[in-house]
């Protein structure tokens, strides 16, 4: 038969080192996520003298390094870093628990951390963030911008949205396709007049062209024409980056001919400061996708948004 000892045999004391090492283990995950104790501070809301006590605390107890802190550097010991991966796991199985007693209660409530590009936050998906926070109060909605590969995201957010023109990797994570983005070549009116108003993709390939993430000299585009025809030609690459806003402001700056999202130059088209170039014909649509780790209990809230997001999307994208 099991035997189950109550708190005055275990001691109330070591219960109580027990929770508090639990409580410090929380905040080192907090502070390593933040890259640091100012800004785990702010997102915490302890103060950053506390949450050097506490971590220190922690420390002693184990009697080991977990940071190497001065005024220049932080760094993560290699232990630290295992602590870590511990701490967050257990972080999310409780983050999942505590989502799992609040649908329970049918109202959208608790933290949704939602990690997007800059562009697509700037040009959609920040104000539909907007308007669901208005419509829901009790939903703390954190929106952050992303870099680099998806799994890493993903380790920090609830849900993530992530264009991408090649099959994603195979992983524990749930997918959906939120939106088909409409892709349009654009450039400066000056560019387009001294190309003499180009209307077939070979004279591209006398045009300078702004292009995504590659510093080669020359990069091959696709476009679909009308009756889907498709042509592949060589560019001129005159300048290039890994940021859809930058590369925006490259074409109004007049650098060349870009590839971008048609709802990002809407306005600047609008206002005659980009031209469409060469009507009829465009790049392929790039999918924008919603991901998040199956492992992970997606709440009503993060339910509620993804549908939010696949609802205006459909509707500017028809």
């Amino acid at each position: 038969m099991t035997k189950r000892l109550g708190a005055e045999q275990f001691g109330l004391e070591r219960l109580s080192q027990l929770a508090g090492a639990a409580d410090d283990l929380m905040l080192l995950v907090e502070v390593i996520d933040a890259g640091g104790f100012s800004a785990a501070s702010v997102r915490t809301g302890v103060s950053k003298s506390r949450l050097s006590r506490r971590i220190a605390s922690l420390e002693g107890k184990l009697g080991v390094n977990l940071l190497l802190r001065n005024s220049r550097n932080f760094e993560v010991t290699e232990i630290g870093e295992q602590l870590y991966q511990h701490g967050s796991s257990v972080r999310s199985e409780m983050q999942a628990a505590m989502t799992l007693v609040r649908d329970t209660q049918g109202e959208p409530c608790g933290t949704l951390r939602v990690a997007c590009p800059v562009a697509l936050l700037e040009d959609s998906v920040g104000r539909i963030a907007a308007e669901f926070s208005l419509a829901y109060p009790r939903v703390r909605l954190c929106l952050s911008t992303t870099m680099g590969t998806v799994e890493s995201q993903t380790k920090h957010a609830d849900l993530v949205l992530f264009p991408s023109t090649k099959d994603l990797p195979d992983s524990d994570m749930i997918v959906h396709r939120v939106a088909l983005a409409a892709y349009i070549l654009v450039a400066a009116p000056a560019v387009l007049k001294a190309a003499d108003y180009p209307t077939h993709p070979d004279a591209l390939s006398r045009m300078d062209a702004i292009g995504w993430g590659s510093a080669d000299e020359s990069a091959r585009w696709r476009l679909v024409g009308p009756n889907n025809e498709q042509a592949d030609f060589e560019t001129r690459v005159r300048f290039s980056s890994d940021n859809l806003m930058i590369i925006h402001e490259a074409a109004l700056a007049g650098l060349g001919v870009a590839r971008l999202p048609e709802m990002q130059c809407r306005r600047h088209i609008e206002q005659g400061q980009l031209c469409v170039v060469m009507p009829g014909w465009a790049p392929p649509p790039i999918p924008i996708y919603a991901l998040y780790p199956s492992r992970r209990h997606i709440s009503i809230a993060g339910k509620l948004f993804l549908n939010e997001l696949v609802k205006q999307f459909q509707a500017w994208t028809s």
